[in-house]
């Protein structure tokens, strides 16, 4: 059994991998995008159409790809005032916690969101104006897939959090 989730780690790894670097290039032509607009802007007073639209889309979609990358690398940002003061079991007593605030979390967010997303779907919603709109269909989607990601690793977290608390009172971990 443990052998299943040590595979499934890896590949929900190696996702999480290629989400980051679809993002890190999504945030170059970004940046490039919003350089050209400027320099558009100041030096023919023309700017590019459509890059508030693009950027706003954008950030949302990049945000929630992200955030499974960091918690699966564990590199959130965290308060360890009290956490550097416990044990190493009350320790992964607050992993476990804090993994349960996580999944019930990010499982609200995916039940607020599915149906506006269905709406999106059916009515075909776009975001922006004039010049270039976009299906927000798709950000909505991405929203909800990097949510289950992030609800999954949570899940994930918070198994390896019991597992280390019981290793630790069957004296297996020191």
């Amino acid at each position: 059994m443990i052998r299943f989730f040590t595979f499934i780690q890896k590949i929900m790894g190696k996702l999480f991998s290629a989400f980051q670097g679809i993002c890190s290039a999504w945030l170059f032509i970004l940046m490039m995008l919003i350089s050209i607009d400027v320099f558009g802007r100041v030096l023919f007073h023309r700017p590019f159409k459509g890059t508030p639209e693009l950027v706003s889309f954008s950030i949302v979609v990049i945000a929630f790809l992200e955030l499974p990358y960091v918690l699966w690398t564990n590199r959130q940002v965290r308060s360890t005032m009290l956490y550097d003061k416990v044990s190493p079991t009350g320790k992964d007593i607050i992993d476990f916690i804090s993994a349960l605030i996580g999944v019930v979390m990010f499982v609200m967010l995916i039940k607020s969101s599915w149906n506006g997303f269905i709406r999106s779907v059916r009515i075909g919603e776009f975001e922006g104006e004039g010049t270039l709109r976009i299906p927000s269909s798709p950000a909505r989607a991405l929203l909800i897939v990097g949510a289950a990601f992030m609800a999954l690793q949570f899940l994930f977290n918070a198994g390896k959090s019991v597992s280390s608390i019981v290793n630790r009172i069957r004296g297996r971990v020191p």
